[in-house]
């Protein structure tokens, strides 16, 4: 039984087929692992300034009042960080809405991934 692949191979290279370099590549980086550990606890779409909030919590353990911060962080999630989770098929990120699914990373074992150390420059 012979199927064309190439379509399917297309589609899943992103999500199903990371190579363990790429995912040490989106993953050296602090605030992605940090966000991605925050999605593994949210089961529905949540909003980017939710997340921003979130993000902004743990990486600083203050509370999201500071609108300096705030959009600083925002804007980094939303040019940086969550279009390069979601090229890699790890979130689904629709910058239009400003709102991020996580569905698509219960499908990926980013446990040890989360914890790993980025290198120092």
């Amino acid at each position: 039984m012979s199927h064309n692949s190439n379509n399917m191979t297309a589609e899943n290279s992103s999500t199903d087929e990371l190579t363990a370099s790429d995912l040490h590549s989106l993953l050296a980086v602090e605030r992605r692992r940090l966000v991605l550990d925050i999605l593994t606890g949210i089961i529905t779409t949540v909003e980017l300034e939710e997340l921003a909030r979130r993000v902004v919590e743990r990486e600083d353990g203050i509370d999201a009042a500071d609108q300096d911060v705030m959009e600083r962080v925002v804007i980094g999630l939303h040019h940086n960080h969550l279009p390069r989770l979601d090229d890699a098929g790890l979130v689904d990120y629709d910058p239009d809405s400003h709102t991020v699914d996580p569905t698509q990373l219960r499908n990926h074992q980013l446990g040890d991934y989360l914890t790993i150390t980025p290198e120092k420059e």
